[in-house]
């Protein structure tokens, strides 16, 4: 009779009838004698329907009876693990999935499980360990091979997450987890076509999923294929009304590399009509969404509008607008001032948040304002918004007091963590380059929150109070530049550490003649304007024998778009670019070292010059030519060079630049003495201690607001 109602329950769940499961169990647990086997296999069944009635205290409840009866029993030790888990007790359901694979050490859906928990509480490393178990006790768990991908991936192990992703998808193509994280890999690989091949399967195998549409636009946008990336903004749409990035990336995406100084106009006139659209359409989509939802979805960032060159500010401050209307009306909580902790506590509470806390152009800038902040008077968080560890991500985590890592966070999970820490002053050292970062500074989590110049434009965003710029690096007229207050800090705002350049150099080892001169241009094609292919263009025809060295764009046809482009500029002035040119591949930072070291001379782009371009160069004692630009982002190298005491390769027009140039190639003997002059020069330039110290006065004088 009892295996008969144990049946019942069984089809009752089946058929999704979970109050009916549960009114059977009850009375089935109310029998007087029942055998403990059958308790506790109505105990299971009981707490199988209060997870599907979302009643996890009480499936919590019911399997902690379980356990009681049964210590011994690994599976509904991970049956408490994911009802933990629902019920918002991560590190409960840690501890359950743990007990789990240590009753049972060949249990692979329990590694699996305790895989994602290790991972959800930022122990990527030993996550991985889990994952590694998983398959390991079952070579076919496609689901753990996806997992075990997605870690090592964090981890910033490419090839074994390649290794683990192909495996998932190789055991079950429809694998949509590890599709959709071996299309992320291949995009931060750039190689965009594999990628949208990707997303587009993802799409295919769920026809309800925009977000891989809105994906497999983002992809498409990367190699400038805009019309495509349309089709998929406006089919991601179609499937969600309320995804309000893929409406968003509709009216805002821009082209990478524009043909002519019209064209930049002409995109920006576009840009402007975008935003314009969106005043309307963007509330009405937005009607329908929760507060959570919607702080997710104004994830969008307008990168590469500050690469044209032009006065940003109106346009910035404009987007911003719009934004803060959409959290107005649907999240406005975030939007009140926040309490930060008492004023007469002995140390100021700052955090720091970011994408970028490992070894990259931001990291590298702003490690030292997180380690070198005097820990007697300020109490540092750090919130690393990216999953991956390097050994930068672990100094940082050394030297805060409080340091999290984030697991893909979303605006909606890291607004409620920022501000229960209570924070006095919150500092983005970027904001600009990553969606998350900008989505999350259009909310007020802190009394003060500032910006610096990791991406060296204004934000426009009313949330934020003040920018933090170098002073050296700003023109005469900088404070209408910017919505913010500006913070002028001496040198380069930081304490930058001189690289270590390999001794090893050899042109021969990056395919590069012996014999002639080398002039390198590293930046980005998105960086570089067409008034600089003129400018290039002359310098070639000045020194004949000199070569340029440039390096691929992230995919073939934006290298392709800038080489045409140069091209064209050449052909006007009678010089064969392609006998001229080496374009070489995106390579580690040894490398590009290695080759700064190989070359004779910089060239700098005068809309967007070398930040972390032209420290390298000159740790490299590489003579840089720059032409000073407008705004603080065509100005830096020009900074560099001055407080180094080279001020002669600082052109006042594009005659002077030419002339430099030139006279480098030609004059082997000057050249020779500037190298030397930057060698005796540079250590006024790194690891100078005394902006940190201004950035401390700063940010207590912004404290004490709070």
């Amino acid at each position: 009779m009892t295996q008969m109602t144990l049946s019942s329950i069984e089809a009752r769940l089946g058929a999704r009838d979970a109050v009916g499961a549960r009114t059977a169990a009850d009375a089935l647990l109310a029998q007087a004698g029942l055998p403990t086997s059958e308790r506790i296999a109505a105990l299971k069944l009981r707490a199988r329907a209060h997870e599907l009635l979302a009643d996890y205290r009480a499936a919590v409840v019911d399997l902690q009876g379980v356990l009681a009866l049964a210590p011994s029993d690994a599976r509904a030790s991970n049956d408490l693990g994911i009802a933990y888990a629902d019920a918002d007790e991560p590190n409960l359901a840690l501890a359950a999935f743990e007990r789990a694979t240590r009753l049972d050490s060949g249990y692979a859906r329990g590694w699996n499980n305790y895989g994602n928990a290790l991972r959800g509480a930022g122990h990527p490393d030993r996550a991985a360990e889990a994952f590694a178990r998983a398959v390991a006790a079952d070579a076919a768990y496609a689901l753990a091979w996806a997992n075990l991908g997605a870690t090592r991936r964090e981890l910033g192990d490419d090839a074994g997450a390649e290794t683990a992703l192909t495996r998932a998808i190789a055991l079950s193509p429809v694998q949509r987890a590890a599709i959709y994280t071996l299309a992320g890999l291949r995009r931060d690989q750039g190689r965009f076509d594999e990628a949208a091949a990707l997303y587009g399967e993802a799409s295919r195998l769920d026809p309800r999923d925009a977000n891989a549409l809105y994906f497999l636009g983002w992809t498409l946008a990367e190699s400038d294929d805009l019309d495509g990336a349309h089709r998929a903004f406006d089919t991601a749409l179609a499937r969600d009304p309320g995804l309000l990035r893929a409406a968003i990336a509709r009216h805002l995406t821009l082209p990478k590399v524009l043909p002519t100084v019209q064209a930049i106009a002409a995109a920006r006139s576009r840009y402007g009509a975008g935003l314009d659209a969106l005043q309307d359409e963007l509330p009405r989509r937005a009607q329908s969404l929760s507060a959570e939802r919607t702080i997710d979805e104004l994830r969008w960032t307008n990168f590469y509008l500050a690469y044209q060159g032009e006065d940003d500010r109106a346009l910035q401050n404009k987007y911003a607008r719009l934004t803060r209307a959409v959290i107005a009306a649907r999240a406005p909580q975030w939007l009140e001032p926040p309490i930060g902790r008492a004023a007469g506590d002995r140390r100021i509470r700052i955090g720091f948040a970011s994408t970028f806390f490992r070894d990259c152009t931001a990291g590298r800038y702003f490690e030292r304002w997180i380690t070198d902040l005097p820990r007697d008077r300020f109490e540092v968080f750090v919130y690393s918004l990216h999953p991956m560890v390097d050994a930068l991500t672990k100094r940082l985590a050394q030297s805060a007091d409080v340091f999290r890592l984030g697991s893909r966070w979303r605006p909606s999970h890291l607004a409620p963590l920022i501000r229960g820490d209570a924070l006095q002053v919150l500092v983005y050292p970027e904001l600009g380059m990553d969606a998350t970062s900008f989505a999350l500074a259009s909310l007020k989590l802190a009394p003060v929150q500032c910006v610096a110049w990791g991406h060296p434009v204004t934000t426009g965003l009313p949330t934020i109070d003040a920018f933090y710029s170098c002073a050296a690096m700003e023109p005469s007229d900088a404070e209408a530049h910017y919505a913010e207050k500006l913070i002028r800090l001496p040198g380069i705002g930081t304490r930058y550490p001189m690289p270590t350049v390999p001794s090893d150099v050899d042109r021969t080892r990056f395919g590069l003649p012996a014999d002639v001169p080398l002039l390198l241009c590293p930046q980005s094609s998105f960086k570089i304007h067409p008034d600089d292919d003129a400018r290039i263009a002359r310098v070639l025809a000045a020194s004949p024998r000199a070569r340029l060295v440039l390096f691929q764009g992230r995919h073939p046809k934006l290298t392709a778009e800038f080489g045409d482009r140069l091209r064209s500029a050449c052909i006007a002035i009678g010089v064969n670019l392609d006998s001229r040119l080496h374009v070489l591949a995106q390579c580690g930072h040894d490398d590009y070292l290695r080759i700064n070291a190989c070359c004779d001379a910089m060239l700098d782009t005068s809309r967007w010059s070398g930040g972390n371009t032209a420290l390298d160069a000159l740790a490299c004692a590489l003579p840089i030519v720059t032409l000073p630009g407008r705004f603080m982002r065509g100005r830096q190298s020009m900074a560099m060079l001055l407080q180094i005491g080279i001020a002669e390769l600082i052109a006042r027009d594009d005659d002077e630049y030419v002339s430099i140039a030139a006279r480098l190639i030609a004059q082997s003997d000057w050249r020779e003495s500037l190298r030397a002059r930057i060698r005796d020069g540079r250590g006024r330039l790194f690891d100078d201690p005394a902006p940190l110290a201004v950035l401390a006065e700063s940010l207590v004088a912004l404290a004490s607001r709070a």
